[in-house]
């Protein structure tokens, strides 16, 4: 994986809004699970859009405000400060952040139909001497 080293965040447009996100890490190696670990800092009512054609699922961290997950315009979980919305591979819908600023990371990964297709990895210590 690539750890990112930049300075400060972007603004990025979420709906009609400006939300700040910077990318922490970034898929970098053959084979790894993880797709991007992300830092979002979204305006109330700030929306990220969640597609099925994305191909992965997403663990998010609410650090702080709230965060609703909604399919077909109704809300279906909701994570508040120090939870964990986990959302599942084949999903359409956004996430929405409630009526004050929220902070969130987002960890995406392959789901496991996909990674349990991935050869082994297994770590090796080099030869001793």
């Amino acid at each position: 994986m690539i750890v990112s080293r930049a300075r400060g965040d972007v603004a990025v447009r979420t709906g009609g809004r400006s939300a700040h996100w910077q990318s922490l890490i970034r898929r970098g190696m053959l084979h790894s699970e993880c797709e991007g670990v992300e830092y979002w800092d979204l305006p109330p009512g700030g929306v990220l859009e969640v597609r099925s054609d994305h191909g992965v699922e997403e663990a998010v961290l609410v650090l702080d405000g709230r965060l609703g997950l909604y399919e077909d315009g109704a809300e279906t979980a909701r994570a508040g400060a120090g939870d964990v919305l986990l959302v599942p591979h084949g999903i359409d819908g956004e996430l929405r952040a409630g009526d004050r600023p929220t902070t969130a990371v987002t960890v995406r990964g392959l789901p496991a139909a996909v990674s349990a297709r991935l050869p082994r990895r297994i770590p090796e210590l080099p030869p001793a001497g």
